[in-house]
């Protein structure tokens, strides 16, 4: 009976929560929809074991029982009868059947080692001839986590080579939903920054330092941006392109190689050596960050109107 007890503590439960907590999960969906009128009174949960339980249960099933005393083994020997139903209960209820709608498809990856993961990245990124190749090796590619958890690639969006590539965070909610950088408010803000410089997001190069989206939109984590920096390094070779403009913290640090804040690095000019490619690199605030703070838009102008100039050289 104890261990059956602590089989059904919540315990686990809690240190789960706190995990997917700590991962940025901020929503629980399924992959496919529940019809839960259609359950009757079936509960939510109620067909739910944890491997830990069924494992104890099986346990308690094959052992033989122990009372502890003549009292509690004429009480195992002799159950009390079940309590009499309601008067309104006793009419059996309609049969509804239970939907069988088939289990949502798991991926499963094979974790690999923190190098061994950036080594295979940089043998799969350094044999893309083109990006097409380069789409195809991130595809197949599972060394990286978020993978595993993102619906949709995110590459790129915008054209094939451009005078200016631009470099966001990471992808979001509608870049996941839409398998391209760079859309919803964040990207017709984008847009907007663009026009107003005399170019168009169509004329540019749009990526990511990271090509899945972070589960809960959260940061990307060092060694994420780690395993794809091969892709984007090669990525940034075969676009060649004049000007590189890095959106956020985390695109900042990782290709500029420093440790200061975005407000630090913002709107200063790094000849940057990427994937063999010589480039101007400047830094900018990201658009999601824009969205939250309006007032930051007039630094962000500034970076943009610095682009315009050197585009127009």
């Amino acid at each position: 009976m104890t261990d059956t007890t602590d089989a059904l503590t919540i315990a686990p439960a809690l240190r789960l929560l706190d995990w997917y907590q700590s991962m940025g999960v901020d929503v629980a969906l399924g992959a496919e929809p529940i019809n839960w009128l259609a359950r009757g009174a079936v509960k939510p949960g109620a067909d739910f074991l944890m491997p830990r339980t069924v494992e104890v249960a099986r346990r308690a099933a094959s052992a033989p029982a122990r009372p502890a005393d003549a009292a509690s083994a004429r009480t195992l020997r002799q159950p009390a009868p079940p309590p009499a139903a309601p008067q309104a209960e006793r009419r059996a209820a309609p049969s509804i059947a239970t939907p069988t709608a088939p289990p949502p498809s798991v991926r499963a990856f094979v974790a690999t080692a923190p190098d061994a993961a950036v080594a295979a990245a940089r043998k799969a990124a350094a044999g893309a001839a083109t990006l097409d190749a380069l789409a195809e090796a991130l595809a197949t590619f599972d060394g990286c986590g978020l993978k595993a958890t993102a619906k949709n690639l995110c590459f790129y969006r915008g054209a094939a080579h451009a005078r200016l590539m631009i470099v966001g965070e990471a992808p979001g909610r509608e870049d996941d939903l839409a398998g391209a950088p760079f859309n919803g408010a964040a990207g017709e803000l984008l847009e907007k920054m663009l026009v107003a410089i005399g170019a168009t997001s169509a004329a540019c190069h749009l990526s990511n330092a990271v090509y899945w989206r972070p589960p809960g939109n959260r940061h990307p984590t060092p060694h994420e941006l780690d395993v794809c920096q091969p892709f984007l390094e090669r990525q940034v070779a075969l676009v060649r392109p004049d000007i590189l403009l890095l959106l956020g913290a985390a695109a900042a640090r990782q290709v500029m190689d420093t440790s200061d804040g975005i407000m630090r690095v913002r709107g200063k000019w790094r000849a940057q050596e990427i994937g063999g490619h010589s480039v101007r690199a400047i830094a900018s605030l990201a658009p999601t960050y824009l969205l939250k703070s309006p007032l930051a838009k007039q630094n962000a102008w500034r970076d943009f109107l610095a682009i315009k100039a050197a585009l127009a050289k």
